[in-house]
């Protein structure tokens, strides 16, 4: 398991959900079929008994069974995470990059759109294809912040090349950084001034169904000025992330025009009825590419968006 400086650590907590499904064993409907020679007495004890001790252990195994097929969390999640834990960092939900994905997808032979087809899956890592390059997480993740070396603390580097290292070997780290673009709490947070409610009251809109466009509509504010305000919102986060020596400027940009290219889609779609981290996803929690054409400015973009 990778460990990273202590300050990097000290950063490190945690948040957590499951279901279960209850499984009965198949029992044959044997009233219609007969033997081909009727059994003595004695011999009806005998299947009795067969069939009993085989009811034993089809009993004991559904017993024995996992609960729920849900994959499991990222490998640095605390015990008995959900599949979807994340690190209550602002580096993971300002999607503050800490190195240039470009560079990335060079290292690893590959491209943008061929990183968020592996990470369809988040089960999948990006460590995966750099094994296939013969490159170690360390190695690599040195390359990738090299652009910090000299410009940044020493510590301030070594915190950089450890999130480095979490994205690399973390699936659903690396796929919610890069793809989950509007998945954050800056909204809600700031409710207020953007929808005109109170954060709660914008929570509990979007669990009632609503989009923020509908949202907008209802408080008596335009959709367009919400939707100026978001992006606001990101363009800000997006300079905090570079004036903390947290991401390049360069990839701020990009991450910033993912961001708008996703903002009117998130507008306007509600929250998934299956899976609520995940628009258009499946009732597994499987995390992977949503898409919704049926929603004005929705184009098959990839998003999770909880808020």
């Amino acid at each position: 398991m990778l460990t990273g400086p202590r300050s990097a650590a000290s950063d490190e907590r945690s948040a957590g959900d499951s279901c279960s499904l209850m499984r009965q064993p198949y029992v044959a409907d044997t009233t219609n079929m007969r033997p081909l020679t009727q059994p003595r007495p004695s011999e009806h004890v005998r299947v009795d008994m067969r069939v009993w001790l085989i009811s034993i252990v089809i009993l004991a195994t559904v017993a024995a069974a996992p609960a729920s097929a849900s994959p499991p969390p990222d490998s640095l999640a605390p015990k008995g995470a959900a599949h979807n834990w994340l690190p209550k960092e602002g580096w993971v939900w300002m999607h503050w990059l800490p190195f240039d994905e470009r560079e990335l997808a060079a290292a690893l032979g590959t491209t943008s759109a061929g990183i968020r087809a592996h990470l369809t899956d988040d089960r999948h890592t990006l460590a995966t294809l750099a094994k296939r390059r013969h490159l170690s997480i360390k190695t690599l993740a040195r390359h990738l912040t090299r652009r910090f070396d000299g410009r940044v603390p020493a510590k301030r580097l070594a915190l950089l090349r450890w999130r480095t290292e979490r994205m690399l070997t973390q699936g659903h780290l690396a796929q919610h950084v890069l793809f989950h673009t509007m998945h954050g709490p800056a909204v809600p947070a700031h409710a207020r001034e953007i929808f005109g409610i109170t954060r709660e009251a914008f929570l509990a809109a979007r669990q009632a169904g609503l989009s923020p466009n509908e949202i907008a509509a209802r408080a008596g504010r335009a959709p367009m000025a919400a939707h100026h305000a978001v992006l606001a919102l990101l363009v800000d986060e997006a300079a905090r992330g570079v004036t903390s020596q947290s991401q390049s400027r360069a990839q701020s940009r990009r991450m910033l025009a993912r961001q708008r290219g996703d903002l009117a889609c998130w507008m306007a779609s509600p929250l998934p009825g299956l899976d609520p981290n995940n628009p258009f996803g499946g009732a597994d929690g499987g995390h992977g590419h949503g898409s919704a054409p049926h929603i004005p400015g929705c184009n098959g973009s990839v998003m999770t968006m909880q808020r």
